[in-house]
């Protein structure tokens, strides 16, 4: 994780710091967004124990993008998501 945190130089290094955004942009965001889904309140008391207030809003700003993109189902819109996460 040490490596992920400074720029990665070596090859191994850049390996891990992609593995690491894909989990965290299609493992850990989708289940954090049905966690909070089902049970918000649960979510909410767990996130706050285990993270910061900063990580509480990113984590919140992610879920909620997550949540409005199932709401609208607009391929736009996934498209925009999309595009931003690339950015």
């Amino acid at each position: 994780m040490c490596t992920l945190r400074n720029f990665p130089s070596q090859i191994e290094h850049c390996i891990e710091w992609g593995r690491d955004l894909f989990n965290k942009l299609f493992v850990d965001r989708p289940n954090d967004a049905a966690g909070y889904i089902d049970k918000p309140q649960a979510f909410l008391g767990q996130l706050k124990q285990n993270t910061t207030i900063s990580g509480m809003r990113e984590a919140m700003e992610e879920i909620k993008k997550l949540v409005d993109l199932k709401k609208s189902a607009d391929f736009s819109k996934c498209v925009e998501v999309a595009r931003e996460y690339f950015d």
